[in-house]
């Protein structure tokens, strides 16, 4: 692994463990649009950004995102609307990207197991709106991921 992978895979972790101990997932935003970036990892696919606290999100608010404001999401709307509708929508998921739009780039659908498993690891459960429970959103997730294997 790179220098760069192992970094991003660092701030990629930190990631998932702050917005679980926190509950809020930051982006970048104006008028009704999202911080976007083209991927690195894959041709033609953009990357929706967002960030596990609110300085870093900031720090990436320049050139093309100057005019962008911090946007803060409830974990479970990144969750239940944010990861799920990226997956629909055949989006990249990038998390704790530096200003020089270095980042990982993961699955939305991976990145929601992720928090789910490091909730369940904590003892947590989150209050789904559009689910039954936890357990039903990981189900679904596990289902969905299973289903891009075949």
């Amino acid at each position: 692994m790179t220098q760069d992978a192992a970094s991003n895979e660092t701030r990629y972790n930190q990631f998932i463990e702050e917005v679980v101990a926190t509950g809020t997932v930051w982006g970048l935003s104006k008028d009704e649009a999202w911080a976007t970036s083209s991927s690195a990892d894959y041709e033609d696919e953009d990357v929706i950004l967002f960030w596990s606290d609110e300085d870093s999100a900031k720090a990436c608010a320049e050139d093309d995102w100057e005019t962008y404001e911090v946007e803060s999401v409830t974990l479970i709307d990144f969750l239940e609307n944010w990861c799920v509708g990226m997956y629909g929508d055949e989006l990249i998921l990038g998390t704790n990207w530096t200003p020089d739009l270095s980042g990982k780039e993961v699955d939305p659908l991976i990145v929601a197991l992720d928090i789910v498993n490091l909730l369940k690891e904590k003892g947590e459960t989150l209050e789904f709106t559009q689910y039954e429970n936890q357990d039903e959103f990981e189900k679904q997730l596990i289902e969905a991921l299973e289903g891009e294997e075949d």
